[in-house]
């Protein structure tokens, strides 16, 4: 997620010059595009990708968005697409206008091949593994939505984070986990009741650029709250945005295809 800033009128991104010019590496989710936009957050659908044209979509914005940040290499494919996206414990969640997917997120569950995040912080995993926890990655978050459309943005963000949050308690996921710029973490602690797990560690995946690991505890923050809780957790959605399908064999050997290109070595980042 990009970093996000209180001012006097609303929550919103930050879109100062200077930050996104430092820290563009470590915050790559928004393609920069001109002119506001003329729909509202709520006129989107939101769900989990459900056809091969959804998961394709998704897995390009992901690129463009890594590719403008000099986060990856160009590939044949022009998708960003991991080896954990092949397996049935990951999730790609979208924002769809009509057929144009304006915002994804992925979420990686524990799984065959682990955590993406392990890679930095395995001994804070493995230890959460130890108290029994079911764990899942918030990862590879995009977006389109112009720079110029704030509060849209920030809308489109928080609704995605609903869907996403409740999609892995339907899951049975017990803590989402994050691995952010250390300049942004407190800005996740106090809008979304994010913990703070680690010190800093540098991440090789995007160019030794600082890294924390954060959770989201859906038992502790039950009690606890968070300024946005309500807005997560309020919502109420049908089960088909819930569900999604699996991969049918044809779209895993098509996707797979991609593994065979390079993007599988790059690390997701949430933030």
């Amino acid at each position: 997620m990009s970093a996000l800033i209180h001012n006097s009128s609303s929550i919103t991104f930050n879109h100062d010059t200077r930050l996104v010019r430092r820290s563009t590496r470590t915050n790559p989710q928004v393609i920069a595009s001109a002119g506001p936009c003329n729909f509202a957050a709520d006129s989107l659908t939101y769900k989990v990708a459900e056809t091969r044209s959804e998961r394709q979509k998704a897995f390009h914005l992901v690129y463009d968005v890594y590719r403008q940040a000099g986060l990856m290499s160009e590939n044949a494919s022009k998708m960003r697409v991991t080896k954990h996206h092949l397996l049935e414990t990951t999730d790609v969640l979208i924002a769809r206008k009509e057929s144009d997917v304006l915002f994804t997120i992925s979420s990686i569950r524990d799984g065959a091949y682990g955590l993406p995040l392990e890679q930095i912080f395995p001994d804070e995993v493995d230890a959460m593994r130890g108290e029994g926890l079911n764990l899942a990655e918030v990862s590879c978050v995009a977006s389109k939505v112009p720079t110029s459309s704030k509060k849209l943005r920030f809308e489109i963000l928080v609704k995605m984070m609903s869907i996403m949050a409740q999609q892995a308690q339907r899951n049975r996921v017990d803590r989402l986990l994050l691995a952010v710029h250390p300049r942004h973490a407190k800005v996740y602690q106090r809008l979304f009741g994010c913990k703070i797990l680690s010190g800093e560690k540098s991440y090789a995946a995007v160019e030794d650029n600082p890294a924390v690991l954060c959770s989201h505890d859906f038992a502790e923050l039950e009690i606890e709250r968070y300024p946005l809780y309500d807005a997560i957790q309020g919502p109420s959605y049908d089960p088909w945005q819930l569900a999604g399908t699996r991969m049918s064999d044809d779209e895993l050997e098509y996707f797979a295809d991609a593994l065979n290109q390079g993007t599988e070595n790059l690390v997701p980042m949430a933030a």
